[in-house]
């Protein structure tokens, strides 16, 4: 049975909802009003304390104020003050040189440089196709003077940071090698591209190492060049190594993941608000061969996700210490006259959900090195966790072999093809003999006009070469 309201019960009712929505509504914004007003009025009290402060030392400070340094003072301690262990405030000028960076470029001459323990500049490394390698300069020369001037302990740091430049100007240099000095008058600094990914065979095996410095802009490609250059060389299984890598890019550290599992999520993001989302995805594309990671307390950030992806998706192990432990999503946001700052904005997970910030990534075999140890310095014959690395990664090859060709023996015999029979052609139908044409009748003279009166004999062969002979004529009235 239908039943029917009244117009006014129906509006009453409407009024009663909209009366509710509208409390409700009202409730919020104005929770949401007293939550800023109170935000504001914090940050008005915390604008007059700083133009106090700023009034006060203007009124009695007997230096010259640099504006500009004040400014960047005042901007890092307010990120300071926020409590993000991992924001920063970043000048113009660092800003500039680390978007080079990240980007894997460098202006300079294209080589690493360090202070050695006599205050000269030593040459680490000298970059493919850089001024510095144009210029001849190798790896153990030593740098004792820049445009004339000599560098000693005093001054080493403050040179080192000089050698950096804009692109086109020039410098001089002062080059010692063993006992012998030679002067390189004029270097241009340009714009370099920094090799950060490194590879070659381990000798008397078919293991490739690849060592990744760090996760910049144009890593990815450098990765995919060098992973397959030493599997066309012949390796059969890898070790990945990113010890003291900061990780710098995400999205390169993702991109070459992506290169080496299969299809799956390969991180999420954890905001404030406790959702989670998962930003990057790999397609069905791997690697298939044996993998092992080393790190490091050095190893952090975007390295850390890279160790652990391999773990999480079955293709591999890791060897070395513990990671540092920097499991986040941060944001360089420029500012408007040219300066930045790095926030925080998420927490990072793995493809497991393994979010290592804080705690760091334990090894699945942990291999200390003696402190204060370069490993850069060591090779496979020296270095500890180089040699588990190749332990773990050949034993795991093995395994491998092991069960393929348990595999093999398996799987039953495929039975034999039959040849095929050949086909009875038909047989064409017999077709009758024809009926031999008979013989024309022999005639013979009953009269003989051989002079003795003897009958003649007509010649003529029945088939098998005898003369026929004339039977007797049979009596017409029974036998003789």
């Amino acid at each position: 049975m239908n039943k029917k309201i009244s117009l006014g019960a129906a509006l009453a009712f409407m009024l009663i909802v909209a009366a509710a929505t509208f409390s409700s509504t009202w409730i919020y914004a104005q929770t949401a009003f007293n939550e800023r007003s109170t935000d504001l009025e914090r940050r008005r009290e915390m604008y007059a304390k700083f133009t106090e402060v700023d009034t006060v030392v203007r009124e009695n400070y007997s230096g010259v104020i640099n504006e500009t340094l004040l400014m960047d003072s005042v901007a890092q301690g307010y990120i300071k003050g926020i409590g993000d262990r991992y924001g920063a405030y970043i000048s113009a000028e660092e800003y500039r040189r680390l978007t080079r960076s990240k980007e894997g470029e460098d202006v300079g001459i294209g080589a690493v440089l360090e202070v050695s323990a006599d205050g000269y500049l030593v040459v680490m490394e000298v970059y493919p196709d850089s001024p510095a390698q144009v210029a001849g300069i190798i790896e153990g020369d030593l740098i004792i003077k820049i445009n004339d001037i000599g560098i000693a302990p005093d001054n080493a740091e403050t040179f080192l940071s000089s050698i950096q430049g804009e692109a086109g100007t020039r410098l001089s240099l002062l080059i010692r090698r063993g006992t012998e000095e030679t002067l390189i008058p004029e270097l241009t600094r340009r714009v370099v591209a920094v090799p950060s990914v490194y590879s070659r065979i381990i000798p008397e095996t078919n293991v490739g190492y690849i060592m990744i410095r760090q996760f910049n802009d144009n890593t990815p490609d450098q990765f995919s060049r060098e992973l397959r250059r030493i599997i066309d060389a012949g390796a059969d299984c890898l070790i990945f190594d990113v010890r003291d890598n900061k990780g710098t890019s995400l999205s390169a550290a993702v991109r070459i993941i992506d290169n080496l599992v299969p299809e799956g999520p390969i991180y999420s993001a954890t905001y404030r608000d406790g959702t989670t989302e998962v930003k990057e995805y790999s397609d069905s594309h791997e690697i298939n061969m044996p993998m092992v990671v080393i790190i490091n307390g050095g190893t952090s950030s975007a390295a850390e996700l890279f160790a652990q992806n391999l773990k999480d998706f079955g293709k591999g192990s890791i060897v070395g210490q513990t990671s540092s432990g920097v499991g986040i999503i941060q944001n360089r946001i420029r500012l408007s006259d040219g300066s930045a700052i790095d926030l925080t904005t998420a927490l990072i997970t793995s493809a497991a959900g393994v979010n290592f910030d804080g705690t760091g990534i334990k090894p699945d075999y942990d291999v200390p090195l003696s402190a204060g140890t370069d490993w850069l310095t060591l090779d496979e014959a020296t270095d500890a966790q180089l040699m588990k690395a190749l332990e773990v990664v050949q034993a795991m090859r093995k395994v491998e072999e092991t069960v393929a060709e348990a595999e093999a023996e398996a799987e039953p015999e495929p039975e034999p093809i039959p040849e095929p029979q050949p086909q009875p052609q038909p047989q064409p139908e017999p077709q009758p003999e024809p009926e031999p044409e008979p013989e024309p009748e022999t005639e013979t003279d009953d009269e003989s006009d051989d002079e003795n009166g003897e009958e003649s004999e007509a010649e003529g062969e029945n088939g098998n070469g005898d003369t026929p002979t004339e039977s007797e004529p049979e009596p017409e009235n029974g036998t003789q």
